[in-house]
């Protein structure tokens, strides 16, 4: 009998609070992408930019199980 390997596709995407005004944000952002290093990276350089600009916690990054 051989195993598999189960393989479980996480997606995550930028998310933000209210402190953010609706004109300041990018819709392209909260679209759910592939959790890559690649895309993590973006999206954390994305994250500390708004908390840096915001406010601390003014944004984060979600995931979900895809």
């Amino acid at each position: 009998m051989s195993y598999k390997t189960l393989r479980v596709m996480f997606e995550i995407r930028l998310r933000w609070s209210d402190k953010v005004s609706p004109e300041e944000r990018d819709p392209g952002l909260g679209l759910w992408v592939p959790d890559t290093p690649h895309n993590r990276d973006k999206l954390s350089h994305a994250t500390a930019t708004g908390n840096r600009i915001f406010g601390y916690q003014s944004h984060w990054i979600e995931k979900r199980q895809a």
